[in-house]
């Protein structure tokens, strides 16, 4: 695509959505001596959220745009005479159509991710399930000039010599001064997960902690240590807690700032009153701001602050007093056009469809009309999921959690068919007598997907869906905290704000998160109302049953990332049959999941195209 269609095509985009009025923050930012934007867990989101359903356009700002606030805010530190340094704590891959459309689509996506420089990075558990994406993290390590930090990580690769050698994915620790001449000592950490690449090692953060090259490393005294790792602040998974403990013992009041990720949340804590410790949740969706006192006494505390940011143009423009005409800086621009440029090459913009309405994963329960769950059994698997070789009666059993984002009215293009579904998941199928088919679904509810969320997950699939479970418990837990208040200003009717009591709410609000952490002080940059979310959404749907006599047989056809789960579930009810892997046979040769709703848009949903 040249280079004028391009700008013609990013002038439309971004005119289209100035029609929608975003809120203004209200509050300036808490500059301090010491600053920080972070960011975790983007899984390949720079092109921003590009729909007009709430809170999407709270979310609209494409990389290019975080690229042109990133650099206004270093100006304006600068001016100030304090430090901001910018940090992110990894998962870039799996995700968007940007990095899912196929195998070398990461990678370009990275090259564009690294056009805005980072003072610190570090690797996600995303980039470590394939060995083939590690290496190539480790081969171009140099696109983040040094500044690519991968303290317990290690790949092994075939030296020179011909023999095989374990060596960290990026430099294991960094120290450099910051233009105000503030020294740092900075690490780069990851929890310790088992689903990693062969050739991957990870080293427990608490072994790390004890390791003699970390001792020295620690030694010299810093002005302040930062720590970013893709691990969240606190609960399972959180192992900040060894590295901070060994320096605490080295520098008992020296600042240390921590960064972290992976539970896609919005979080912070602080370990003790000389540290705090920021989560800025996912999907380019907010841009945490943090900033801290550096006092000369050792008994005084730091004066913290931490801010969550709305991703988006307006909030960007407001925070640096910048103008429309002002704000966009050629490095934004350049990272625009390059990444609508490779959607371009990567086919993922071309519309596939025009969905009739939104279809919500977890606003809805599942059976209500506008449950993507429910669009997902009762239209889009009966529709796309045919063998042509088998025309008997069958029932689909389709895993809920291989669904992972909404579906919006409008435009459906491939990068939202990714952006529901990445996964390769297939099919397969049993024959069985119908009168046992039509409970499996329900056995499988009941006995639940045990075997995804483990104590101590292994598998890719088990440690995303503890993911999953986290983010979950958290948007329930808003949007209940939400219907107890004594203050209930809206109603909603679907997702549209309406009148209450014959009144207009004191505060008109949009929708978003509504952040509860353990920091003192108010952390939303902009006052929302919360997602409506329903909890307790089935784990295994099921297409409509087949009008057949239960003595009936018919195919029965399952996911194959939940066939350990269907044969749990067949052979507890009926032991006799010993359903075992070797009996099953694979279903709609070629099709898989992560295709199947741009199948269903292209025979469906043409109306206005």
């Amino acid at each position: 695509m040249s280079y004028i269609p391009l700008l013609l095509l990013l002038a439309s985009v971004l005119g289209a959505r100035a029609s929608i009025e975003l809120p203004e923050p209200t509050r300036q930012l808490e500059w301090k001596d010491v600053n920080f934007l972070s960011t975790s867990d983007i899984h390949g989101w720079l092109l921003g959220h590009q729909h007009d359903t709430w809170p999407e356009p709270n979310y609209s700002g494409d990389y290019g745009s975080l690229a042109s606030f990133a650099t206004h805010m270093r100006r304006i530190a600068s001016e100030k005479g304090v430090d901001l340094l910018l940090v992110d704590a990894g998962d870039h891959h799996d995700g968007s159509g940007l990095v899912s459309s196929s195998a070398d689509a990461s990678s370009k996506a990275e090259d564009i991710f690294s056009m805005l420089p980072y003072d610190i990075i570090t690797t996600g558990n995303h980039e470590l399930y394939i060995y083939e994406d590690a290496l190539e993290e480790y081969r171009n390590k140099d696109r983040w000039n040094g500044r690519y930090i991968n303290s317990n990580v290690n790949i092994t690769i075939r030296a020179d010599d011909g023999s095989f050698q374990s060596v960290p994915l990026g430099e294991q620790y960094v120290k450099f001064e910051t233009e105000q001449g503030r020294k740092v000592t900075a690490f780069g950490v990851i929890f310790s997960f088992k689903a990693h690449a062969s050739g991957i090692s990870i080293q427990k953060p608490s072994k790390l902690a004890k390791e003699p090259w970390f001792l020295e490393a620690i030694k010299e005294k810093p002005d302040y240590f930062v720590l970013v790792g893709h691990m969240p602040a606190r609960g399972e998974t959180g192992e900040f807690g060894p590295i901070f403990d060994a320096i605490r013992k080295v520098h008992p009041r020296v600042p240390i700032y921590i960064f972290g990720g992976h539970t896609h949340v919005r979080d912070c804590v602080q370990y003790d009153d000389r540290s705090i410790a920021v989560v800025p949740g996912r999907y380019l969706e907010t841009i945490a701001f943090t900033s801290s006192s550096l006092p000369q006494d050792d008994h005084e505390p730091l004066d913290v602050a931490r801010r969550y940011i709305d991703g988006n143009p307006t909030s960007y423009k407001w925070h640096t007093n910048t103008s429309s005409q002002e704000f966009d800086l050629p490095i934004g621009r350049n990272i625009s056009l390059a990444l609508h440029d490779l959607a371009a090459d990567l086919n993922i913009s071309e519309p596939l469809g025009i969905a009739p309405h939104d279809y919500f994963l977890a606003r809805h329960p599942y059976g209500h009309p506008r449950s993507v769950l429910t669009a997902f059994s009762d239209l889009v698997l009966p529709h796309t999921i045919i063998d042509k070789e088998r025309n008997g009666t069958r029932v689909i059993i389709g895993n809920a959690g291989s669904l992972r984002f909404d579906l919006f009215e409008g435009r459906f293009d491939r990068n939202d068919e990714l952006t529901i579904s990445p996964f390769t998941t297939a099919f397969v199928y049993v024959q069985l007598p119908a009168g046992l088919a039509r409970n499996i679904t329900e056995q499988m509810n009941k006995s639940g997907p045990s075997k995804l969320v483990p104590s101590q997950p292994s598998t890719t699939q088990e440690e995303e869906a503890r993911v999953e479970s986290i983010y979950d418990d958290w948007m329930a837990e808003q949007w209940k905290d939400h219907l107890l208040s004594e203050e209930q200003d809206h109603l909603f009717d679907q997702d549209q704000m309406v009148i209450v009591n014959g009144r207009i709410p004191k505060k008109p609000r949009t929708m978003g998160f509504v952040t509860k952490d353990a920091c003192p002080g108010k952390g939303d940059d902009i006052e929302h109302y919360p997602v409506p979310h329903y909890d307790n959404q089935p784990d295994f749907i099921q297409t409509p049953f087949p009008d057949v006599d239960d003595g009936e047989i018919i195919d029965v056809v399952s996911m194959d990332f939940a066939l350990d789960d269907f044969l749990a579930a067949v052979n507890v009810l009926d032991p006799t049959i010993g359903l075992k892997e070797k009996h099953m046979k694979t279903y709609a040769q070629g099709i898989q999941i992560n295709t199947v709703f741009g199948t269903y848009a292209k025979d469906m949903w043409q109306d206005g195209l």
